[in-house]
């Protein structure tokens, strides 16, 4: 069995699952909490996260809930009033322009803040984080949000894969949450001001557990890193996730892969949130299954899960295969090399393909003129998606 530092893992590939145990182990927080959320919206899930929250706070635990600017952006005036009502800590991550004002001030001054604004405005925190007492913590794909559970949506809930991990790795996350915490604004400030002059620092590299996105040093470390084990494979690629547009050096990966001999499997969604997103996609598959690849569409609902394999190394969390995740915006991923769950994954994997159409040339062959135009003209905008 290979060796691991984290001393608990537990995968969730049930959305009921995962907010259960989240529940649970908000309930017996001690210190500190801190949750990260893309989306954060204020129905049953999100309304049950914020009550035990509420419970937390009224006990003195710190609560730390930072949502994204954009993923969250219908719900921020009642998440702040909520908050502010029960003492709960919230911040915004890069929040939209509040005070529109100031766009009806020409001048130099204001067009360069406003360039400023546009391009830190590109950049979302996308991670999924509830980290508790720096000892517990939960990541993956899931959002505060009732479509990842079957409660409230039946069958159409969304296939996630979440994770609980426990070990010394949690440490650098905990700082990561701090840097996070201290780069985000309360609701209402002026949208100018997005930088903290007390940000904490993260010059130390996170450890082969984690894998964090904060700098540009990092990022292009983490591309070396999954082209470099992609090439180097010697039994199977597997990849799980909902937005498939990689960057052309993973694309060249993958394809030297399969010419190796390597099974290469993709598996995306076949209904997908984001129809330019599933269009760009299916621009890709002919020299994808051309070159040996093996693509299937998840058919029952939408496949929002972000899981890699590669040999006995596995990826489980926020980060999707396309140009936003590996420019852009703040990720997170859980590394895995144990036996157990890396089963688990592939168990998961096979149960998915079962599910999933395999795509043929014979059915690309079928797609209309205009289907293809759209995809060709989709994937033109894939830095966007």
């Amino acid at each position: 069995m290979s060796k691991t530092n984290w001393d608990s893992i537990q995968l969730y590939f049930n959305g009921d699952e995962y907010f259960r145990d989240v529940l649970t182990a908000l309930a017996n927080a001690k210190s500190e909490v801190f949750i990260e959320s893309y989306i954060f919206n204020m129905d049953p899930i999100g309304l049950r996260i914020l009550g035990r929250l509420k419970e937390l706070s009224e006990q003195g635990v710190q609560v730390h809930l930072t949502v994204d600017g954009v993923g969250s952006f219908n719900w921020l005036p009642g998440l702040r009033d909520y908050c502010n009502t029960h003492h709960i800590g919230f911040r915004v991550y890069h929040p939209m322009p509040i005070r529109m004002q100031y766009l009806k001030k020409i001048s130099w001054k204001y067009l360069r803040r406003i360039l400023f604004f546009l391009r830190r405005a590109n950049k979302r925190n996308h991670r999924k984080i509830i980290l508790i007492d720096g000892k517990v913590a939960f990541l993956g794909s899931l959002n505060i949000a009732q479509v990842h559970t079957k409660e409230f949506m039946g069958d159409q809930a969304w296939r996630d894969t979440g994770i609980r991990l426990e070990g010394p790795p949690l440490e650098f996350l905990r700082k990561s949450c701090q840097k996070v915490w201290s780069r985000s604004r309360f609701l209402g400030r002026t949208f100018f001001r997005l930088r903290s002059r007390h940000n904490q620092q993260l010059k130390q590299r996170p450890s082969q557990e984690l894998r964090l996105n904060f700098t540009i040093r990092w990022r292009v470390s983490l591309l070396r890193d999954l082209n470099h084990r992609i090439r180097r494979a010697e039994k199977r690629v597997l990849i799980t996730n909902a937005y498939f547009l990689p960057r052309k050096s993973i694309l060249r990966s993958l394809r030297k892969a399969a010419e190796k001999g390597i099974y290469v499997g993709i598996c995306v969604p076949a209904h997908g949130d984001v129809a330019s997103v599933k269009w760009a996609s299916r621009f890709l598959y002919f020299r994808l299954i051309t070159a040996g690849i093996h693509i299937f569409e998840y058919e029952p609902r939408m496949m929002h899960a972000k899981t890699l394999i590669i040999d006995e190394w596995a990826t489980v969390g926020s980060h999707n295969l396309n140009h936003r995740s590996l420019l852009h915006d703040l990720e997170v991923e859980a590394v895995l090399t144990d036996e157990n769950s890396i089963g688990q994954l592939l168990q998961q994997w096979d149960q998915d393909i079962k599910l999933s159409h395999p795509i043929t040339l014979g059915d690309l062959g079928k797609m209309s003129w205009y289907h293809r135009i759209f995809a060709r003209f989709a994937y033109w905008f894939r830095f966007w998606l």
